[in-house]
């Protein structure tokens, strides 16, 4: 029997509660810091769950296996959430899912360690899986570590090209969308299904890294740290889309990134200014086309159930988007 959205993402849960149980007894430890980070992360009320929302939708139009698409969810979730825990420590970041950091709210050997067990559960999580998804997930982790040690390199730089930020979110983002896609498919064997939902994943991961790139310069109430890529000095896309714009603003963001510290009331003039550029509109602007084009790739899969439902859920992140015009 076909298990409700809801159903599933409970499941999904529970499957995320049982791996992360602390053993009290077998640790002599009544303080399962480890653990607890984990599932501070992994459990955060702002946590949305998209990687299991493909999987279920994914699911229902190819017929899976849904007992091994929770496994499959939860690995999903369990390598996100390690790529999280590790990105908060290499950016000192204090806010996530609207709830303080685990670095923030432990320390830092605590969330590289937390994010090292996710990473074990998570291929652990797989035994029952056909071998090649738990060899793709492998593939995935070593993808996006080699983005993010990329992504750490060009950390202050003012003369990233797009094509090198599009490298970093295949790598960081849209790697583990296609994977939840292809492993789906693969559960039911169908091999056309496994090949699209793939390039779906791929179009789809670059919006996804773009809208969230995008609300770092338009805050909203997202839980997260806003204007933290000015802060942090990451070039994301509205920031590099703004410096090939205009030569003043690449000048301006060079200056304050040269500088050890910035005042916040600079982190939001240049957030602002990012907006003036119209760099801000064209992310926008972006992001609807890749979404198009990840609907396309679906092919004749997507007026199967599931997949509708993954074109309208899509659409709809695009349409959620904050305007772009200056505060």
């Amino acid at each position: 029997m076909t298990p409700t959205k809801q159903t599933f993402l409970n499941q999904v849960e529970q499957n995320i509660i049982s791996s992360l149980a602390w053993d009290k007894e077998a640790s002599w430890s009544d303080r399962p810091a480890l653990a607890a980070a984990a599932q501070h992360l992994c459990m955060a009320p702002g946590a949305k769950r998209a990687r299991p929302k493909l999987c279920y939708f994914f699911g229902l139009a190819v017929g899976a296996d849904f007992n091994l698409l929770v496994d499959i969810a939860t690995t999903g979730e369990f390598i996100h959430g390690a790529s999280l825990l590790h990105d908060d420590v290499i950016d000192s970041g204090t806010l996530r899912r609207g709830a303080p950091t685990v670095n923030a709210k432990w320390d830092n050997i605590t969330a590289v360690l937390a994010g090292d067990l996710l990473l074990a559960e998570s291929i652990k999580g797989l035994h029952r899986c056909p071998r090649s998804i738990a060899q793709e997930a492998l593939e995935v982790v070593a993808e996006m570590t080699r983005a993010t040690m990329l992504e750490a390199h060009i950390r202050g730089s003012t003369n990233v090209p797009i094509l090198q930020w599009e490298y970093i979110a295949q790598g960081k983002t849209s790697s583990m969308f296609r994977w939840c896609g292809r492993s789906t498919a693969c559960t039911a064997n169908d091999n056309e299904a496994k090949e699209r939902f793939g390039q779906f994943g791929e179009h789809f991961g670059i919006a996804f890294q773009m809208a969230d790139d995008l609300l770092d310069i338009r805050p909203t109430d997202s839980g997260k740290t806003p204007f933290a890529d000015i802060r942090n000095k990451n070039p994301s896309y509205p920031l590099i889309l703004a410096q090939n714009i205009s030569d003043d603003f690449r000048s301006a963001l060079s200056k304050a990134w040269n500088r050890p510290t910035m005042e916040e009331e600079e982190i939001f003039d240049l957030g602002q200014y990012v907006i003036a550029t119209g760099a801000a509109a064209q992310t926008r602007d972006i992001i609807e086309q890749r979404i198009n084009q990840a609907i396309e790739a679906l092919g004749p899969y997507v007026e199967r159930p599931g997949c509708r439902e993954i074109a309208l859920w899509v659409r709809n992140i695009c349409k959620s988007l904050p305007q772009s015009e200056a505060v």
